[in-house]
């Protein structure tokens, strides 16, 4: 939706995994082609996006290789970068190039689809010295005409980076859904927008996440040692009854979310 906006509208075919999706997304793409046909989607594409769970992305090589031709370029959608760039630059060589849209919500399925879900947001792309500079072309030029601004970086540091500020909040979201109902059923009932807002993110697929966590716990295991570490900080403070403490934790948390000077601890 977002390729065929603008003055330079893009050819797009679609790919369904399954037959009860072609008629929906066909709707949301009219005039173009929707199928659960591999071969006839990928045919004649000067790029083609995976935008499947990640392990399906990391399988999706070994087929694709034997349906592209060298100059189509390939890329992806996935939030966890180093297994799937490992797995399809061995399948499809230089011509992957990694790519990880920050945009997107709990929301999932054709009908959370809309045009301008990339707009001013910010895709990560992570090519390696494998990447062919044709195909890193190509997919710098599509990502910007949906809509995003672009930044590259490794897949490493990728992983390392976004296992702290994606795949973290989504952990924290549902760990706090936990310990929030736990104060008894009509907890939820008594929510306010402070609770919808730190937990929204916990409403996603939990197939989709479980993927992802699984997919980095070199990344995601210890960002979670640091949120207990806090946590036990800020739980000793209170225990304490020490105020000037609790005080420094929430301002030093308010400067870093703002990019503030932080204050003293």
């Amino acid at each position: 939706m977002a390729l065929r906006r603008g003055r330079s509208p893009r050819d797009v075919v679609l790919w369904a995994r399954r037959e009860s999706a072609v008629e929906p997304a066909s709707r949301l793409l009219p005039g173009c082609l929707v199928t659960c046909d591999l071969s006839a989607a990928v045919a004649g594409a000067g790029v083609v996006v995976l935008c499947t769970p990640p392990r399906a992305i990391e399988e999706s090589g070994e087929i694709l290789s034997k349906l592209l031709p060298p100059s189509t370029a390939v890329t992806d959608a996935g939030s966890v970068k180093g297994r799937i760039v490992s797995a399809l630059e061995q399948t499809l060589g230089g011509r992957f190039i990694g790519a990880h849209p920050m945009a997107g919500s709990e929301q999932s399925g054709i009908s959370a689809a809309r045009p301008d879900l990339f707009d001013g947001t910010l895709c990560l792309l992570t090519p390696s010295p494998a990447s062919c500079p044709e195909a890193l072309e190509k997919v710098r030029r599509l990502w910007k005409d949906a809509g995003c601004a672009l930044r590259e970086m490794s897949a490493i540091a990728h992983d390392r980076s976004i296992a702290r500020l994606s795949h973290l909040p989504h952990a924290a979201a549902a760990a706090l859904v936990h310990a929030a109902t736990r104060g008894g059923e009509e907890s939820p009932a008594l929510a306010g927008n402070g609770y919808r807002d730190s937990t929204r993110v916990a409403g996603g697929s939990e197939g989709l996440w479980a993927e992802i966590l699984l997919d980095n716990p070199a990344e995601i295991v210890p960002a979670i040692t640091d949120l207990q570490s806090a946590l036990e900080e800020l739980k000793s403070a209170l225990v304490r009854g020490d105020r000037r403490a609790v005080e420094g934790f929430l301002a030093r948390a308010r400067a870093l979310r703002s990019n503030e000077k932080i204050p003293p601890a």
